[in-house]
Parts: C-alpha cells; structure tokens; sequence
C-alpha cells in the first residue's frame, strides 16, 4: 500500500484529497453543532430585548395594574416567554407560567411560596432581566425569562446525528476523491505513457487534445518536441545512410585502386622484365643475342608498350583525382571524327577493313575536343585491334532528339561473352588475356572511354549485335 501510494499520483491526490475533505468536513460540522445554538441564543435574545424595550413602554401607559397583566400575559404568549411582575418590595404581583394572578395577600404570599419553589433549568432560560416601569407613581419590575427548550432539543438533535453524517461525510470524501483523482491524474498518466513511449524513440504515439491550460500546454509542448526529435533522428539516419554510402564508396574506391595498382605493377613487371632480360643479353653478348638489332627492335617494342601504359596511367589518375584539364567548348562533332578516322586510316589499311560512315553534318556540340578525340580514337582503335582482316566498321552519328547526338560504332564479326560484359569498363580487363597480349591490349581502353564519357555527362552502353559488337553513346548538345 505505501509503494502503491509512493509509486502512483492518483493514489497521493486520491489520500490527499480524502483526508482533506474529511478534516474540513467534520471541522465544519462540529462548528455548526457547537456555534449555530449560540448563534440562535444570541440572535433571539437581541430581539426580545428590543421587544421588552417596547412592552416597557406600553406598560407606563397602561391605566391600572390589571391592563398591565393582560398585556404582560399577551406579550408572553406571542414571545413564547416567562413574564412575571414584582411590586417594589419584590413580592410577586403576577406571572404569565401557570398561576392566575391575584391582588390578595394571602394569595401573593402563596404564588411568592410557588415561584420560590418552583426551579427553572438555565438550560430552559434564554434571558433573565428586570425591567422597571412605573404606574401611577408605583414602580414595578417586569421579569422576562426566554424558553430555550427548543434550541436544546436541535442541539441535542444535531449532536444525535453527527456519527451519521461524519459516516456519509467518510462515503462521500472517498467516492469524491476517486473522481477528482482520476480526472486530475488521467491525462498526467496519458501524457507519461506518451513520454515514456518517446523514451523508446517511439515518436509516432502522441497526446492530441483541446485542452488550452497547462497540461495542453505541455502536450503540445512534448508533441512539438516528439516532432522536432523525429525529424533530427530521420535527418540523423539519412545522414549516417549517406555517410554510410560514402564510407562504402570510399571503401570500394580502395579497393578498387588496390586492384588498379596490383593490376598496373603486374602489367609493368613483365614487359620490364623482359625488356631487362634483352638487354642485360645484349651486353653478354650470349646466345641468339649477339643478333643485337633483333632484341633492341623488341625492347623498344616492349618500351613503347610500357608508355602507352604509363601515360593511360596518367591520365586515368588525373580524371579520378580531379586533375584533368576538362575544357568544354561548342564545336562540331562530326569534323572531330573525320579527323580521327583520318589519322587512323593507315590502321585500317593495314588489316585490310572497310569503314562504313555515315554522319549528319554539322552536329554542333559541348564537349571537350582533346577528350572527344581520344574517345573515338580507342574506340575506333579496339574496333580496328578486334574485328578480323578485311571485316567492315560501321561508324554513324545523327541527332537522337532535340537534347542529344548519337554516336554508334560497330565491328562485324566479333563478339563479347555475356558473363564478361559487365566487366568491359574495369581497369585492366580483358576478355581474353592471351589474344590481348599479342595485338598489344592492356584492359585500360574502355575504362579510360567510361571516365572521359563521365566527364561529359553522356550515357553509353555496349551490346552484342546480328553483326558483331555495337559501342553506342549518348552527348547532349548543350
């Protein structure tokens, strides 16, 4: 019971509100039981007294002394009092209680031995007082007793009815308290359920109401404070999902530029091995290498393999770090692959291919030029390294809509294995490694043609055709 009333509000106010009632309610009742009879006492004695002042002046102007009985006898009826008058040797002259009135001496003596003998509770008496007033030149008292029986009675009535009330006095506190307590505490208990569930990190459940006092207040307070904590946490989590992606973005990066390295030392410590070996023989002058022009032809061979590499390196370093001079202007795309395809075309004589193009004139663009053009030069160059001899290269270039141009290159008889096309646009892969080897591949073309494109802003994609292997890109104008 004392950890119930510890533990709960309702129970506190419920005791509280109780014992309060209790105290004030009984207080109240034992000072009307006490006071309320002294009050009435004092109220009618101040109203006979002003009635005796005015009976006093009726009597001075009765004619005898028997008018002054009858109207003494009058007075005490309707004031429901004792009235009895004394001459002024204090011998009874008459009395309103019981005993006719009688002008003998005999009888006065007899109604004296009656009065004497006859005891009046002071429990009965409301006032006792003697008033004089004078008659033909004779003073007489007039003695006026107030009856109290009947406040006693009421007093002993209310007195008889005290343990009843203080029990309905008990029944009604608590029944009351119960009421007050729940309507007082029932929205404090909805509002701490509520806080409790925010505690939770449980923002969802909140205390709507119309109240406009305090406890509204405070629910609109916490539901204001439940949104605002909502909010940060939802930007907390959006935050920590972003920094998480970045932090994954980072971590794939590593990666990735751990592949790089690992890829880029495996492809430079062959050829600089073999290169060391032709040379390291050419000065020994040993076996088949006393023939020098054959291995010096090789290792310049192998040198130039090992700088096209070094500077595909490079420049994939400076497009990943930021570095790379990206210079957009306005100029026309379909001028920049001629002079591509011209600087190729000895290549293509070489292998014996036919180049199909087709270009709408004068596709003016934003890009940049030096980018553009080692774009269409790798991928011209990997149609013209992959498709067999005397194999045809369509080449074509048109508007798509009113936003971007369509690039399209394609090689016939070529293809790409499903499983490896997602991979095409990797550093240093390479569909097949030993055929790459012998047309002088290293797996760096198509990821230096995705990174260049990026910095464009263009789409692209590659994909299998009836004919062969289509490369296709999509350049906004603008």
């Amino acid at each position: 019971m004392i950890k119930k009333i510890r533990t709960s509000l309702t129970a506190k106010i419920f005791l509280i509100t109780t014992v309060l009632l209790i105290v004030v309610c009984l207080i109240s009742v034992f000072s009307m039981a006490k006071y309320i009879p002294q009050t009435y006492i004092n109220r009618l004695s101040t109203t006979l007294q002003k009635q005796v002042n005015d009976i006093i002046s009726v009597l001075e102007k009765a004619t005898s002394l028997e008018d002054c009985y009858l109207i003494a006898g009058q007075f005490a009826a309707q004031s429901n009092v004792i009235v009895y008058i004394t001459d002024e040797n204090g011998s009874l002259l008459y009395s309103s209680d019981e005993i006719a009135t009688t002008t003998n001496q005999d009888m006065i003596a007899t109604f004296q031995d009656y009065f004497d003998d006859r005891v009046i509770s002071n429990d009965e008496l409301l006032l006792e007082s003697g008033y004089l007033f004078t008659l033909s030149n004779v003073e007489y008292t007039l003695h006026v007793q107030g009856k109290t029986v009947a406040i006693n009675q009421a007093t002993e009535a209310i007195w008889q009815t005290v343990p009843l009330i203080v029990l309905g006095i008990f029944v009604l506190s608590i029944i009351s308290s119960m009421i007050y307590s729940h309507y007082i505490t029932k929205p404090i208990i909805e509002l701490s359920n509520v806080s409790q569930k925010m505690a939770q990190l449980n923002f969802e459940t909140q205390w709507r109401s119309n109240r406009s006092d305090e406890i509204g207040i405070l629910s609109n307070s916490l539901n204001t404070l439940a949104d605002s904590l909502q909010n940060t946490l939802s930007e907390l989590k959006k935050s920590n999902l972003e920094l998480e992606i970045e932090i994954s973005k980072e971590r794939e990066l590593e990666r990735k530029q751990r592949d790089f390295f690992s890829a880029a030392s495996h492809d430079l410590k062959t050829p600089l091995t073999i290169l060391i070996g032709h040379l390291h023989g050419i000065l020994d002058g040993i076996g088949d290498y006393k023939n020098a022009n054959q291995y010096i032809q090789r290792s310049i061979t192998i040198a130039e393999q090992m700088n096209t590499l070094l500077q595909s390196l490079l420049l994939i370093s400076r497009i990943e770090n930021g570095t790379s001079f990206f210079s957009p202007q306005r100029a026309d795309l379909s001028e920049v692959i001629r002079c591509v395809i011209g600087d190729m075309a000895y290549l293509i004589d070489e292998k014996k291919q036919h180049i199909n193009v087709q270009l709408q004139e004068h596709l003016i663009c934003t890009f940049d030029c030096d980018l553009m053009k080692r774009i269409i030069s790798n991928l011209l160059g990997n149609a013209i390294r992959y498709s067999p001899e005397e194999e045809t290269i369509y080449i074509s270039l048109h508007n798509n809509d009113e936003q971007n141009v369509v690039f399209e290159i394609e090689n016939t008889r070529a293809s790409i294995p499903d499983e490896s096309m997602e991979k095409l646009f990797q550093p240093f892969y390479q569909v097949d490694s030993s055929r790459n080897k012998n047309i002088g591949g290293n797996g760096l073309g198509l990821y230096i043609v995705k990174l260049m494109l990026e910095q464009h802003h263009a789409r692209y994609m590659i994909e299998n055709t009836n004919n062969g292997v289509k490369f296709t890109f999509w350049l906004l104008r603008k």
